[in-house]
């Protein structure tokens, strides 16, 4: 079986970050390979999204050599499929639920994440240190500036534009498709750093506990995900 690399050589060879207790991301996409054929690509990714492998393999291929293909996926099964939306992810797995094992598909199944939802988290918090912020100003009584955030909260259309916009003319389309979505999540996952560097600068917010590396909802479904694979 012949399976494509499709992501640059220079972004596969980052070192995968280190959050404890967690292993990452996968993406799945469908769509036309370099070849025009109808493929499935396997995209592995870090904690904030850090490429750290990539498989592009046709359908054709995977009915030919299943067994290949489940060592592929069998790479994943700790961590949570993320998509723009929890449809699409589910979509996939249906489609290859005759060559994935059970105990697989249903780990995966089990922690997908969108990333909308984690969109909404970040701006959730960003609302609550606001409010602290204002809380505090009441009570000294004294001119204190509002937080300012080193980048704006984009809705999922913004992001999604900046994610395709000219960045992969290169790639095959489920290529294209599946590095998107590793660029979404790359740039949220800068976006909570972002919030949270915001909020430790203020001595008065660290109340509200040390700085993490990733929204506890967030952080808490890729625990999960990691469980999962653990001895029990």
């Amino acid at each position: 079986m012949s399976i494509g690399i499709e992501a640059p050589e220079n972004e596969l060879s980052i070192p995968i970050e280190y959050v404890p207790g967690v292993r990452g991301h996968a993406v799945l996409a469908v769509g036309p390979d370099n070849a025009g054929s109808d493929a499935l690509a396997v995209w592995r990714l870090g904690p904030t999204g850090l490429a750290g492998g990539a498989w592009v393999v046709p359908f054709d291929e995977i009915e030919r050599d299943p067994e290949q293909f489940r060592r592929i996926m069998w790479n994943v099964q700790d961590r949570c499929l993320i998509d723009w939306d929890r449809q699409t992810p589910v979509a996939v797995l249906a489609r290859i639920a005759d060559v994935v094992p059970a105990e697989l598909l249903s780990r995966l199944a089990d922690t997908i994440l969108s990333i909308p939802e984690l969109l909404e988290e970040i701006s959730t918090h960003r609302s609550t240190y606001s409010t602290a912020v204002a809380q505090h100003r009441a009570r000294v009584k004294s001119k204190i500036a509002p937080l300012a955030w080193a980048t704006p909260m984009p809705d999922q259309e913004h992001l999604g534009a900046w994610a395709i916009k000219d960045r992969f003319a290169s790639a095959s389309p489920v290529a294209a498709t599946a590095l998107a979505v590793t660029a979404a999540v790359a740039r949220t996952a800068q976006l909570w750093q972002d919030t949270e560097q915001a909020r430790y600068r203020r001595t008065y917010l660290r109340s509200l506990g040390e700085p993490q590396p990733l929204p506890p909802l967030w952080l808490a479904q890729l625990r999960k995900a990691a469980r999962s694979n653990s001895p029990a």
